[in-house]
């Protein structure tokens, strides 16, 4: 599942969706890779809701953030869930990450 990778900044991110999609947005793809490599697969946003317990407005709150913030591009074309992954990074981690490399 590595795919391709679509630079976008923070401060790309901040401008599309503000500060709070931003932090929303960081959250769904923090939960969305753990969320792909537990099941194994892609989950639609039923499966993410069910794997972290969320309600499904929660679920559609984080989802809409990405959106807002990086129209027309999943998180798995952004950040590579097998970088995530192979580096057993806790979801914490992975959030610091994903700030990290959105920013460069």
């Amino acid at each position: 599942m590595s795919g391709r990778r679509k630079k976008v900044t923070a401060g790309q991110m901040i401008a599309r969706g503000g500060f709070r999609n931003f932090r929303g947005a960081l959250r769904f793809a923090s939960r969305h890779g753990e969320a792909c490599g537990a099941l194994g697969h892609v989950p639609t946003i039923r499966e993410y809701q069910e794997y972290h317990g969320l309600s499904q407005a929660q679920a559609y709150r984080d989802w809409h953030s990405w959106k807002a913030c990086v129209p027309g591009f999943s998180v798995l074309e952004v950040v590579s869930t097998e970088a995530l992954t192979r580096r057993g990074l806790s979801e914490e981690d992975r959030e610091e990450a994903i700030a990290r490399w959105l920013a460069t």
